[in-house]
């Protein structure tokens, strides 16, 4: 709404600068990753939904796409080590609604030919 409203008004949007994250710890969330060990893309995640999943004990899904600087082959490697997840489940992850994000489908990419065993780069 905001870019609309902008250009309605023919200012630049005021878009956050920041990740989801961000707007977990604004909105007084609890990490959903670090609490429940749930996946979440809120650290590579543009911010502007206002942490609707997580507010709601669901990891995001990354809707805003990757915000400027997602660093998204760390996050990678934290649900890998930490989580234990496979090459393909990361690959699901990395495909949801922004899919075709050159950092959402690079990150995506690097492990779609890897099998189900545990990979490490």
């Amino acid at each position: 709404l905001e870019v609309v409203n902008a250009y309605l008004n023919e200012r630049k949007p005021n878009i956050p600068t920041y990740s989801v994250c961000m707007e977990c710890k604004l909105r007084g969330n609890i990490c959903v990753m670090v609490a429940d060990g749930a996946a979440c893309l809120g650290p590579a995640t543009q911010a502007g939904c206002g942490a609707l999943c997580p507010a709601y004990g669901r990891g995001c899904y990354g809707c805003f796409g990757p915000m400027e600087t997602p660093n998204p082959h760390a996050l990678s490697e934290h649900f890998q080590q930490r989580m234990m997840m496979a090459p393909a489940e990361l690959v699901r992850l990395w495909r949801t609604f922004n899919a075709d994000a050159a950092a959402f489908r690079e990150e995506s990419e690097r492990y779609e030919h890897v099998g189900n065993q545990n990979h490490h780069r």
